[in-house]
């Protein structure tokens, strides 16, 4: 499954079924999921996945149904949330869906042919494969919708949130997360009894048990069956319930148990690392002259018409006269074709390449862009400290992944509790159901 971890679509192999692959089989349902259904060759299948991932983290798979029953809940928010977004009525057609997965290929330094002979290789279904990825898709597409898009960052927002960490501390955690959940408005003895279930498993990590183990067996966190692994989080952008605790522990140690709106959480700090200085860019301040083709003028007119503009300049003709009675860029004309202070990336790359080769005072000759011919002038250029620009973004990045993910959690609780989901996974004490309240 080497290739297969290497996609931004790993967790989908871990929460998304073979659909494609279940519909050529026969077999028995497992879980009825509103008006749709989770075939048992759907969950083998993913099971298989998510152990050979484990595999690949340096993960033992536990024994016994742990896997399963973590697999098999995965496979129901998926269901539930691609039902959501269809009742939403978004959809994913071919050529999106062809884009993301030569985008895929990319990543993987491969052409969209040779990755599709990879995932044959490795004994997967493409067909099936490319499914999970529209899946995968609409769930990104249905998140930005109902979650992402209600998300509001004010300056106020940002001028708190900087009030509040005066050090700019940007200390990058690596950490794993174990979540005993609690449904909304539980009862106290609902949450005694998480918050007991939250204990033995820190009693038991204290005993020395595999982190990565108890977070598969009994965390409740999206990451579960990745060991609990939320990757590198910036000291900014660590859940509120989290941030206090987090910088006080020391790489390997392991939490108290935390309690927050989402339930008792268990964090252990994997590793540190520093990151954060003064930042500064290099701005470079140009004017330009375009010209463009058109009816009246063709391609090799307008050619030469830049290079008859050109020994005017050289001959020491004024930049901004020419350029407002000749450019036929109505953004800088009126303002002799300046273009003010720009950072790097701005322009069209030919472009950038032409004024990142000219001094200040320098004059380009004609050259063409997707836009048309040009004549640039460098006027000057300057080092600006952004520190503080660059401090406000990552204040508003950081919130708004704090929020995100919060709200997210909220929403997938929330689409999981109003839902009719029954279990036949065979036997009384696997079969269960849940569905909204009357």
């Amino acid at each position: 499954m080497k290739l297969l971890l290497r996609l931004p679509f790993a967790a989908l192999l871990l929460s998304a079924c073979f659909s494609a692959a279940a519909a050529q089989t026969i077999d028995r349902i497992i879980a009825v999921v509103n008006d749709s259904v989770v075939l048992q060759s759907e969950l083998e299948q993913a099971i298989r996945v998510a152990e050979s991932e484990m595999r690949e983290r340096g993960i033992s798979p536990p024994p016994g149904d742990t896997v399963r029953t973590q697999v098999l809940e995965r496979l129901v928010l998926m269901r539930l949330q691609t039902q959501r977004a269809k009742e939403a009525g978004i959809k994913v057609d071919d050529r999106e869906l062809n884009d993301v997965i030569a985008k895929i290929a990319d990543q993987n330094k491969m052409s969209v042919p040779q990755f599709v002979e990879s995932v044959k290789s490795e004994g997967l279904d493409y067909t099936a494969l490319r499914e999970q990825i529209r899946d995968q898709v609409l769930v990104n597409h249905v998140r930005q919708k109902e979650v992402d898009s209600r998300i509001v960052v004010t300056d106020q927002d940002i001028d708190q949130f900087l009030s509040a960490n005066r050090t700019d501390d940007q200390s990058e955690y690596h950490l794993a997360h174990i979540l005993v959940a609690i449904p909304d408005a539980a009862s106290p003895e609902v949450r005694d009894k998480a918050r007991a279930k939250a204990e033995g498993i820190l009693k038991r990590l204290r005993d020395g048990e595999d982190f990565a183990q108890l977070a598969i067996a009994g965390s409740d966190g999206q990451q579960a069956l990745q060991g609990g692994d939320l990757g590198w989080r910036k000291s900014s952008s660590l859940p509120t319930s989290f941030a206090s605790a987090v910088p006080r522990l020391a790489p390997g140690d392991v939490s108290n148990v935390i309690e927050a709106s989402n339930g008792y959480n268990i964090i252990k700090l994997v590793e540190k690392r520093e990151a954060g200085e003064r930042q500064t860019v290099v701005e470079t301040q140009a004017r330009h002259i375009l010209l463009t083709a058109n009816t009246l003028r063709n391609e090799d007119a307008t050619r030469a018409q830049a290079y008859e503009l050109y020994e005017r300049l050289k001959r020491g003709d004024d930049f901004t006269a020419l350029a407002k009675k000749y450019s036929d860029d109505p953004g800088s004309k009126n303002s002799g074709g300046d273009l003010g202070w720009q950072p790097p990336g701005v322009f069209a790359p030919e472009f950038q390449q032409q004024i990142d080769g000219l001094k200040p005072g320098e004059l380009s000759q004609p050259f063409r862009s997707q836009f048309g011919w040009h004549i640039a002038r460098v006027e000057g250029r300057r080092t600006r400290d952004v520190t503080v620009e660059a401090r406000r973004a990552r204040a508003r990045q950081a919130i708004m992944q704090r929020k995100d993910a919060e709200e997210y959690e909220v929403w997938l609780r929330r689409l999981r509790e109003e839902a009719y989901v029954e279990y036949r996974l065979g036997g009384d004490k696997d079969a269960k159901s849940s569905a909204p309240a009357a």
